[in-house]
């Protein structure tokens, strides 16, 4: 897999360091309960559900499509539960997590319907969907998505209504110049 190769040092390179703005604006909109079930999908090394499992007592659960990242995740979080798979087919029974994120990952889901489809199938009635991807001008935009074939970054606007047609209602969004972050939920 192509993170395989940066997963020692994902947390200390450039990927990871620009990745923590993303983590950051992402936790800033989040709303968790202590016993949440959170599922962290295209978790990486686990950072994100590092952090939140210092600040509230939840259940984490991540996945990520390189095994090296998740190794690395299960040393920093042991008390959490890690899966090497990909987002178009999640290990986990329908209506069992309160709230899904997607940090810095979504652009690289290869089928982000699918994705949205399972995010659909595990999350509970009333659970939260969380999206924090990067946003960037048209042309660069244009650009990135012809030069890496796996990319799929979108606009804000595109994204919601991506999420609408895939039966989400969106609660909020929050961007800026770089960053998106889209706060959908499942209606009951």
């Amino acid at each position: 897999m192509k993170f395989d190769k940066y997963a020692d040092k994902y947390d200390t390179n450039f990927m990871g360091k620009g990745s923590r703005r993303f983590y950051a604006d992402l936790i800033g909109e989040l709303t968790i309960k202590d016993g949440d079930a959170i599922l962290d999908i295209g978790c990486g090394t686990g950072s994100v559900l590092s952090y939140i499992g210092k600040q509230k007592k939840i259940m984490g659960f991540g996945v990520d499509v390189s095994e090296n990242m998740i190794a690395i995740a299960k040393e920093k979080n042991p008390n959490f539960e890690f899966v090497t798979c990909d987002c178009s087919s999640l290990p986990y029974e329908n209506e069992s997590m309160d709230i899904v994120i997607a940090c810095m990952a979504y652009h690289h889901f290869p089928n982000q319907e699918q994705f949205r489809k399972e995010a659909w199938r595990v999350l509970k009635p009333g659970g939260s969907l969380y999206i924090s991807d990067p946003r960037f001008p048209g042309i660069l935009r244009i650009v990135l998505n012809t030069v890496f074939s796996d990319a799929g970054f979108h606009t804000t606007k595109r994204n919601c209504e991506d999420f609408e047609k895939s039966k989400f209602s969106i609660e909020n969004t929050k961007r800026d110049m770089y960053v998106q972050v889209i706060h959908c939920k499942k209606n009951k």
